[in-house]
């Protein structure tokens, strides 16, 4: 079944369908969510996200998922009273340092942009609207702006920050994928967005808010971006799926299924468009056989070039020097997922999401100095194990991959994968997606599976080459996927436009042709699927012509479509292969139909 700091998608199930962008609100110190010292005395689930230095080094800056606090932690103190929280509320996904004074959160339920005083206590200056489903935020030198990218809403807003002003959306860059990682380079005049799911990054003119292209190389899973090798190479972690390789045990052990990578790229030809570019790259494979690093996530990387990489799926991180041979590992808490490094080099900080605890790492010695609670775990529910299980790469074959590493946070990498659900090898095909998946039995492109736990365990033990799991857990995975709701459509992602009214028109003539071309018969509303499968004149490498058809819900939020992923968008679904239709259709037919499309 799967940022410079990694920028873990928060879980899927809070999603919602809010508008794209507001004005800013009171631009005044809230004097509600006081911050509490030494607030650990009860028990709960907070799951650190992402985690800033302040300039001094003398303060961790965390920010809680699941409790939606920042946590500051002075760390020249040895014990945990010195840990204060603000309470933010909502659903917190990163932070970063704006300057001395400063910080920038992000909340993606609330679809906000936090800006926070650190002069004494921590204090909410302003909160800022940005478009829906804020995720990742990266800030200029200066701290005069910043860039928050927006997962639905294929979005990357510019935010100017000026000190002692209000801070404002000065533009907004539209981008052809849902972005996650951020990160500005070549002095701050380009800014660097990775698909949160597929391997392409987003080149950006930063001073001009224009996009410059798109690179695309074999990955997905893109959690880290940091800049090394003397300002000249970009730094990413992701992963690869190999749709050449089959989910047997041989290429799961040896890593020719799927790898885990911290991929070194020219900045050069990132930024520029070189062809190649592989060309005077290398890797630092993460794992080998026996001892994999399944779902590598943050990246930072210290002025003497000592890089860390945490690895989420294996509780570990991996660091050394780029012309290392190879990465020291060691182990750290449970889920790790983002990085910081003091300036001296000499100590790291780890956010461990799923043991709410900060890891102190002493890089000189190579060993974990300490590890920081930020308070004690109440039992988990089944939900809660279940999504543990959901990106736990131990369950794999050698860890070499979580169930999140084919459906990226219960999405999909927009690749193809050459399992044995169609009881065959030879015809991959592509990895759907788990969002929303609770309604929509059978599941396989064949239908094979009538239940979502018979899925569950047959993915486990002939994808992932893991061994069986116990009822239970199959139980607790199932329930975890259960909870995940279908992604928002990109038309209502983006909120509503001065066309509006146009546009309403234009989806209820698009459901008119979809209706009359008999699209319903595979795709029946509200879930616009079916249980059956169908010949729709599609056939696959070992001449299996027959597929259960994926519901359209969110179809905006994928591709490539088709089994075998031969469609790159929905206009070559319907212009290119003319799918299923009775009837061609007109211009404003085909624009209509897609319309209608975009709005599921």
């Amino acid at each position: 079944m799967q940022m410079p700091r990694f920028r873990l998608a928060v879980t899927l199930a809070a999603c919602c369908l809010c508008g794209a962008m507001a004005g800013a609100e009171d631009y005044a110190p809230q004097k509600k969510a006081a911050p509490t010292k030494n607030a650990l005395a009860g028990a709960g689930l907070r799951e650190p996200l992402a985690v800033a230095l302040s300039a001094d080094d003398q303060k961790l800056y965390v920010i809680t998922r699941r409790s939606g606090e920042l946590y500051v932690i002075d760390l020249p103190a040895t014990n945990e009273a010195s840990v204060a929280t603000l309470a933010l509320g909502g659903m917190l996904s990163d932070v970063v340092r704006l300057d001395a004074h400063r910080l920038a959160v992000v909340d993606q339920a609330a679809h906000q942009l936090i800006l926070i005083a650190t002069d004494g206590q921590p204090k909410v200056l302003q909160r800022l609207r940005v478009s829906s489903h804020p995720v990742s935020v990266v800030a200029s030198k200066q701290g005069d702006r910043c860039f928050v990218s927006s997962l639905w809403s294929h979005r990357v807003s510019q935010i100017d920050t000026p000190p002692g002003a209000p801070a404002h959306v000065a533009r907004v860059i539209d981008l052809p994928f849902a972005p996650r990682t951020l990160l500005l380079a070549k002095n701050d005049s380009r800014l660097i967005a990775a698909a949160a799911f597929a391997g392409q990054l987003a080149v950006i003119d930063a001073q001009r808010g224009k996009l410059l292209g798109v690179r695309r190389f074999p990955s997905h899973n893109i959690r880290g971006l940091a800049v090394g090798g003397g300002g000249k190479m970009l730094l990413v972690s992701h992963q690869m799926l190999n749709e050449l390789a089959h989910t047997v045990r041989n290429d799961v052990h040896w890593g020719l299924l799927m790898s885990n990578d911290l991929r070194w790229l020219p900045l050069k030809g990132v930024l520029e468009g070189t062809e190649d570019l592989y060309a005077g790259a290398h890797m630092h494979p993460l794992g080998d056989a026996g001892h994999a690093a399944g779902d590598p996530a943050g990246v930072a990387i210290a002025n003497d070039r000592l890089v860390v990489v945490a690895l989420a799926g294996v509780g570990e991180i991996a660091f050394g020097r780029e012309d290392d041979f190879s990465l020291a590992r060691m182990r750290v808490g449970e889920h790790p997922v983002d990085v910081a490094i003091t300036a001296d080099s000499r100590r790291a900080y780890v956010a461990n999401q799923f043991s709410d605890s900060i890891s102190v790492v002493d890089l000189e010695q190579g060993r974990v100095k300490r590890e920081i609670s930020l308070g004690p775990m109440r039992p988990l529910t089944q939900l809660e194990r279940g999504e543990r299980l959901f990106y736990n790469a131990r369950l794999s074959h050698d860890a070499w991959m979580s169930c999140h590493s084919c459906h990226p946070d219960g999405h999909a990498n927009g690749l193809r994968n050459d399992n044995f659900t169609d009881a065959s090898f030879g015809a991959p095909k592509q990895v759907l997606s788990l969002l929303g998946v609770s309604k929509t039995a059978p599941y396989a492109w064949n239908a094979s599976s009538p239940s979502l736990e018979g899925q569950v365990a047959k993915s486990v033990q002939s994808t992932m080459q893991g061994d069986e799991l116990p009822p239970e857990q199959i139980a607790d995975l199932a329930a975890y996927l259960r909870s995940l709701r279908p992604p928002p459509s990109l038309l209502h992602a983006r909120g509503q436009r001065a066309d509006v009214e146009n546009e309403n028109a234009a989806i209820a003539r698009g459901r008119d042709v979809f209706s009359k071309q008999d699209c319903m018969r595979c795709h029946q509303p509200p879930l616009y699927t079916t249980p059956k499968t169908y010949d729709v004149g599609l056939q696959d490498k070992e001449g299996n012509h027959e597929f259960n058809p994926p519901s359209l819900r969110g179809v905006s939020q994928r591709g490539p479509y088709f089994h075998d992923g031969s469609a790159e968008s929905l206009e070559d679904v319907l212009h290119e292969f003319g799918h299923q239709l009775e009837n061609p259709l007109s211009e404003q037919q085909s624009a209509d139909l897609l319309t209608f499309l975009r709005s599921l």
